[in-house]
């Protein structure tokens, strides 16, 4: 309760405490580690989830959390970060490949498909605001019939009007692997759809059953699954384009007109000016989960900030004194000084949303880049300069900023990551243009198009069907803006 109301260096002393009066909890070393990793001690987390998995060898969130934790770690390679998650797939596969079912599921090739979304994130949650503009398209489409399995504690208002977009709703988080895995076979499910990944409340060790004839992951997650159970994946050819990312899949790529739809806040602020064109100096900001933040991405910032005189910087969700020390410091020992750097803690969507009128232009964290904050920035009228990187995780400007036309944002390493940033800082006049016509030009961004995708996803079910009624594998689709598939 206590990390849940943000207060992460209190949840850690308890934790502790908990440890101290029984060392083998294994569930207190997990949630020791998900602490650290929220006041951004990686390496601490890191050693904290090592432990519960050496406690409890076959616990399935501890090895999820730790990939998830191993992909914000800069010193982790493409190949490294491919091959820990194949060793979760191999780990979790294996026990219970010889009891698949063999799935009697009519193949018919134009009938009403039933679509399974196993999720815990159907509420109040970054990827319900993702999902919910593409579910009210589906639907609609009698060719489809939604079945949502909902895994989490609760429900809420979201979760709520949610569940009208669906032909049946299952809470299932009391339900074991097994017993949830019999329940969607008996459900008859045709495609089974993973919406978390290696996240909080993910499901995984069911689909490693292979519940349903066809699975695929999307949204949660930015990387594979690791499980060979696991079909496709939906991204599309920005994020991941197939020459450099097939081989870092276990599944098949399957390319939609963009990865997710973005609902913009309706009760969002107006785009302000640009607040440089009144200070006489300019701004960065960065409102990335404070996990992303690292030393190698400061030292980075910093030599932005020391090459645009003046220039300060804000930072959101900054949870604790603590926290604010470390990044502090870490600025200073590369010459950035303390009075440049203004941390707000975290706060309510408007406000933070508000917080956009004093920044001109964010940078962007790596190696685990964001998402739901550039799609903010941008309705918000702020450009983000990005890095297009190596793993997944890193790409995610990449396509949002190359969707919206924005592409002079994306840099290719972090020399160039520099040189953009000082460039696009010292065009006041530029960033002021395209701050006041920055909602006209998202808007026609296949990212707020939620339709596009919509379309886009109802033919890759149907060609994913069609394949698998032949007797074909699975196999790399590319759903065209022209709605033709290319194999």
């Amino acid at each position: 309760v206590i990390k849940d109301l943000g207060r992460p260096e209190e949840a850690e002393a308890s934790y502790r405490q908990a440890i101290s009066l029984k060392p083998d909890l294994v569930e207190a070393h997990l949630n020791l580690g998900t602490a650290l990793k929220d006041l951004g001690r990686l390496e601490e987390a890191e050693a904290s989830y090592r432990q519960a998995i050496s406690l409890k060898p076959e616990y399935a969130d501890a090895h999820s959390n730790l990939l998830f934790l191993r992909s914000h770690m800069p010193t982790i390679g493409a190949e490294q970060l491919y091959e820990e998650h194949c060793e979760f797939g191999r780990k979790f596969e294996e026990p219970v490949r010889s009891s698949w079912p063999l799935h009697t599921n009519a193949k018919e090739l134009t009938r009403t498909l039933r679509i399974g979304f196993v999720s815990g994130d159907l509420r109040h949650h970054a990827v319900a605001s993702f999902i919910e503009p593409i579910l009210r398209h589906l639907s609609t489409r009698e060719e489809l019939s939604l079945h949502a399995y909902y895994n989490y504690h609760s429900v809420d208002l979201v979760s709520k009007r949610l569940q009208g977009y669906f032909a049946s709703w299952s809470r299932v988080i009391s339900l074991s692997d097994a017993d949830l895995a019999e329940k969607i076979c008996a459900d008859g499910i045709d495609i089974l759809i993973d919406l978390s990944g290696h996240t909080a409340y993910n499901r995984l060790p069911v689909f490693a059953r292979k519940p349903a004839p066809l699975q695929a992951s999307w949204m949660g997650y930015p990387g594979t699954t690791g499980l060979e159970s696991m079909d496709y994946y939906f991204c599309d050819k920005r994020w991941l384009p197939q020459d450099q990312f097939v081989s870092q899949f276990t599944e098949k790529l399957l390319y939609l007109p963009a990865s997710a739809a973005f609902l913009p806040e309706k009760e969002a602020p107006a785009v302000s000016a640009l607040p440089a064109l009144g200070n006489g100096y300019v701004t960065f900001g960065s409102f990335n989960r404070l996990d992303k933040i690292n030393q190698v991405t400061v030292q980075v910032w910093s030599r932005v900030m020391r090459a645009v005189p003046k220039s300060r910087m804000v930072l959101g969700g900054v949870t604790s004194d603590e926290s604010k020390q470390r990044i502090t410091d870490w600025f200073a020992q590369e010459g950035v000084a303390a009075d440049s750097l203004t941390m707000y803690p975290r706060m309510g969507l408007g406000e933070y949303l508000a917080l956009h009128s004093d920044v001109d232009i964010c940078l962007d964290a790596f190696p685990y880049g964001g998402g739901t904050t550039i799609f903010h920035a941008l309705w918000m009228g702020v450009p983000t300069v990005t890095l297009a990187g190596g793993t997944p995780p890193s790409r995610g400007g990449v396509t949002i900023l190359g969707s919206c036309g924005l592409d002079e944002f994306v840099s290719r390493d972090v020399d160039s990551f520099v040189q953009t940033g000082v460039l696009m800082a010292t065009d006041v006049d530029g960033l002021s243009t395209i701050r006041a016509g920055m909602r006209a030009r998202v808007s026609a961004s296949p990212a707020w198009r939620s339709e596009l995708i919509a379309q886009g996803f109802e033919l890759g079910l149907r060609m994913m069907w069609q394949r698998w009624c032949a007797g074909l594998p699975a196999q790399s689709l590319d759903v065209d803006g022209s709605y033709n598939v290319v194999c």
